[in-house]
């Protein structure tokens, strides 16, 4: 989850909806939209990458850790500080287990923030 606060926020993840599994990703600005990708069947392991690029955030997933897709690409304000954290949710039913492995946060050069530090540099 990319969390700006909670009017302003993107989840995406794998999500057990109407008897089947989808990979979703729901993007909120006051107001949400959902997208989702229907799977023909369970997977064992859903690798999930969010690569935010000034004011936009690319969605990919992977099966493998090798090859990725893209599955979404959504707005979301630069030059503002965001939260960026796991969340499993089970609104209804009994609940499940969830396990979430190899999570990591990595620091992409801005380019634009690059620039402007040289050009104010004292």
């Amino acid at each position: 989850m990319l969390r700006i606060d909670h009017e302003n926020y993107i989840k995406t993840g794998i999500e057990f909806v109407d008897g089947k599994f989808n990979l979703s990703t729901v993007v909120t600005h006051k107001t949400s939209d959902w997208s989702v990708i229907t799977l023909d069947k369970p997977v064992p392991y859903v690798w999930i990458k969010a690569v935010r690029r000034l004011d936009a955030v690319e969605i990919f997933y992977s099966f493998d850790d090798k090859e990725y897709v893209m599955m979404r690409n959504a707005w979301l304000q630069d030059n503002t500080p965001v939260h960026v954290g796991l969340m499993a949710a089970s609104p209804d039913g009994n609940g499940f287990n969830a396990t979430f492995e190899h999570f990591k946060v990595k620091h992409l050069p801005d380019l634009r923030r690059q620039e402007w530090l040289k050009k104010n540099a004292e």
